[in-house]
């Protein structure tokens, strides 16, 4: 028998019964979306990570406090001793591998902007934080050496804080601000960035001079946090293990501090996202796995159901081959509906996860992927009741009631 007849009697028998097709396809449709769903999840995930972390190098390295001793020591924080700038200097000055460094202070504290109060995070900084922490402002300037030498009392504002406490950046310029109960004037605005520093989130924040807030500001739980750059990728775990041998040399246990490099954090973000979505990709395999079970079922009770039609058609002189290519197809074009449809769907499911906070990023490869699933799972499940019709003999079933 040819194909193109072969085609014809699938088309034929599809047609006679479209209400079952859609039935049968239903589990592949949901598979479908599934699948499309959770990649654009997943590469959502994916790319709400590089978003957060695209201000920061992968020669990054961060000093904070090992809190875990805190709790399981009698140590409270106030008794964790602070590193100094000569301390975060003598790093610079005993280390090979490093290109810069800075540190910087993070507070909460009641602000009033443009006549409204609230409470805002508030970062002390030196002159090279926008260098290490590529955070650049969009108008004005940034905090100088000369702000941090004479504790001047400027202030560099985020770009969301701008644009909810002003009219914009540009209108920003020039104010002035208070800060617990100093008075600061708004020199910078920065470019909106994201997350970007530890703990931190740029957009939102104010900057001061780093002895500004060290003067003003501090308090006995504030550890202040040094940020290093190493001059390459590959340097980094060496940079990390002089700066941890000065740790050891200025403090009496320098393990109450410990070194992160943003390159692991990045690395570790990115594995989560890729590991969650392998998982959400599992869930929507077994989705498939169900709806394949559904066509096999199906196909099973066609064979019985057209068990004379098998007969007839071995009869005239259709090969084993013949029957099973014609059964095989129709499991292929179902499952093969089923995922356009799916896919078809899964546009009119992306809208809506607007109304959640989960990141989403529809890709092509997510639709193919999808088609190719439907498509597998039709061949794999369709195989043995096309299988099974192509063995009939032709008298059993010419015979059969």
């Amino acid at each position: 028998m040819r194909l193109v007849e072969t085609l014809r009697i699938v088309w034929i028998n599809l047609m006679q019964n479209k209400f079952k097709v859609l039935l049968t396809s239903l589990g592949i449709i949901v598979g479908a979306v599934t699948i499309v769903m959770v990649i654009a999840i997943g590469k959502g995930g994916e790319a709400e990570i590089a978003g957060q972390f695209q201000g920061l190098s992968a020669e990054t390295i961060y000093v904070n406090p090992d809190y875990s001793k805190t709790f399981s020591t009698d140590m409270e924080l106030s008794d964790i001793p602070k590193l100094s700038l000569d301390n975060m200097r003598q790093m610079l000055d005993e280390n090979s591998y490093l290109k810069d460094i800075t540190m910087r202070s993070s507070y909460f504290k009641d602000v009033v902007m443009n006549g409204q109060k609230g409470s805002m995070q508030v970062a002390g900084v030196l002159q090279n934080y926008e260098q290490i922490s590529n955070l650049f402002p969009a108008e004005g300037v940034n905090i100088s050496e000369e702000d941090v030498e004479y504790e001047n009392r400027v202030a560099v504002i985020g770009d969301g804080l701008a644009q909810k406490y002003f009219k914009g950046p540009e209108d920003a310029i020039g104010k002035t601000i208070k800060i617990g109960e100093q008075q600061y004037q708004i020199v910078g605005v920065l470019e909106r960035k994201g997350d970007g520093m530890q703990g931190v989130n740029p957009d939102d924040t104010i900057f001061i001079p780093f002895t500004t807030a060290e003067r003003f500001l501090a308090d006995p739980y504030t550890i202040p946090q040094v940020v290093a750059m190493a001059d390459s990728v590959n340097h980094v775990a060496a940079a990390m293990k002089q700066m941890q041998g000065t740790l050891d040399y200025i403090l009496e246990d320098g393990s109450i501090y410990m070194l992160e490099d943003a390159g692991s954090r990045i690395d570790a973000a990115m594995e989560s996202a890729r590991t969650m979505n392998l998982l959400l990709i599992s869930v929507a395999a077994i989705v498939f796995i169900v709806g394949g079970i559904g066509i096999m079922n199906v196909l099973f009770v066609s064979v019985k159901e057209r068990t004379r039609e098998i007969g007839i058609l071995k009869a005239l002189g259709s090969s084993k081959r013949d029957i099973m290519t014609q059964f095989l197809l129709e499991s292929v074009i179902i499952s093969l509906f089923g995922g356009i449809v799916g896919v078809a769907l899964s546009y009119a499911c992306m809208p809506l996860m607007d109304y959640t906070d989960i990141p989403v990023l529809p890709t092509v490869d997510g639709q193919v992927i999808a088609l190719l699933f439907a498509v597998a799972t039709g061949t794999l499940f369709g195989f043995y009741p096309a299988y099974k019709a192509s063995r009939l003999k032709p008298i059993d079933a010419l015979n059969y009631e």
